[in-house]
């Protein structure tokens, strides 16, 4: 079987790939599950979130290459995916923190807009198919080199041009595992360290006193060794026994981790890094806060800081996603390999990491366009 393109998992990302290829383009996702788009309908408890009226590539996303970032981001905005959704009668509302979801919280209906365009587009989608290699194969001309994707059932995809779309590490219930990350070594393609993120964050001290108790409050993410802020967000945080969540916990979840990698750490010094030197000054105000919080913390109107001492990460079966993964400098400005060419990677395949609140569902459509219109240039170019 011969393809022009052939895309790896039916995600969000993967069908928006096939939703951009140009229609004359002979074209397949291919999807491991028995269904495509599992995790699009589990977004956000069903509700089906989409983007955020405010994005800022530099502010709201982590990587190796942030200039990589601006270069994606300013050829597909969230604007243009909120017209996508437009000229196909999809209704999108934006919520409290700029959150963009669908008018009517339901996941269906943005699963059922994708796979209908998909299916317009003249794209084909074989579900249950698991890619087990990509492997060169010189099969168009002689000047050119092409590829076999190969799966466990033995099929055998011939194709110019790939498009790797897999899914984290975490989030494990929707059938996630290292593929991605083991089909771009095998490439050659550098990859970097994985970590849990988007996470709970483990704490020194035992909270059950509190346990279950949630506030609004003024949060920053410290560095004791020479009293530096990392971060600092206001936002909503739940204390749970000896963990700490809520949206503002995430995001330093994923933080910490460009904090560290900065430092030039290996794994094990990062851990006693974070152990040994990472707490959160909160400020909860009095008018927030519960009886069992003034109480366990001692809160007055002199006295409304609390300082928390970090311990470590949740598990990544707990995350909601993970660090890491495909490096960007690996990549060019078109998602392409800069090794091995026609090679595409995107989403989370990829070494980005958004911030909580949709950022990184904008990062799945603008790295799927990004790498469909590179393949449709190139394909005119050819012919």
């Amino acid at each position: 079987m011969k393809y022009d393109v052939v895309i790896i998992w039916g995600g969000a990302a993967g069908l928006f790939t096939g939703i951009c290829l140009d229609k004359k383009l002979k074209k397949i996702v291919l999807e491991k599950n028995k269904k495509p788009g599992v995790k699009v309908l589990l977004s956000w408890g069903e509700r089906a979130n989409v983007s955020n009226m405010d994005i800022d590539p530099m502010r709201d996303y982590f990587t190796q290459n942030k200039k990589f970032l601006l270069s994606v981001f300013s050829k597909y905005t969230n604007w243009d995916i909120m017209s996508f959704f437009a000229e196909n009668n999809v209704s999108i509302v934006e919520e409290d923190r700029s959150r963009l979801i669908l008018e009517s919280w339901d996941s269906k209906e943005l699963l059922a807009c994708l796979l209908e365009k998909l299916r317009q587009n003249k794209c084909e989608l074989r579900n249950g198919d698991w890619v087990e290699a990509i492997v060169e194969n010189k099969i168009w001309e002689l000047d050119k080199w092409g590829y076999v994707v190969v799966t466990t059932s033995w099929k055998q995809y011939e194709t110019k041009s790939v498009v790797v779309a897999c899914g984290w590490k975490s989030f494990f219930q929707v059938g996630t595992t290292w593929d991605g990350y083991k089909m771009a070594e095998k490439l050659g393609v550098n990859v970097t360290g994985t970590h849990p993120c988007l996470c709970w964050i483990t704490t020194k001290k035992d909270l059950k006193e509190v346990s279950g108790v949630s506030a609004r409050v003024d949060m920053k993410f410290m560095d004791k060794l020479n009293g530096k802020e990392i971060y600092r967000e206001t936002g909503p945080i739940l204390f749970t026994h000896f963990w700490v969540s809520g949206p503002i916990i995430h995001n330093v979840s994923v933080i910490a981790w460009e904090y560290l990698n900065s430092l030039g750490l290996s794994e094990s010094e990062c851990e006693k890094y974070f152990c040994d030197n990472f707490s959160l000054e909160i400020n909860i105000p009095l008018e927030v806060a519960t009886k069992s919080l003034k109480k366990f913390f001692e809160l007055s109107e002199d006295n409304t800081e609390i300082n928390i001492d970090l311990h470590w990460f949740r598990s990544l079966k707990e995350a909601k996603a993970t660090s890491g993964w495909v490096d960007t400098n690996e990549l060019d400005n078109n998602m392409q390999s800069k090794k091995q060419k026609d090679i595409y990677f995107i989403w989370e395949v990829v070494d980005v990491t958004g911030k909580t609140w949709w950022f990184n569902l904008q990062w799945a459509w603008s790295s799927a366009f990004v790498a469909a219109e590179h393949i449709n240039k190139e394909n005119k170019k050819d012919s």
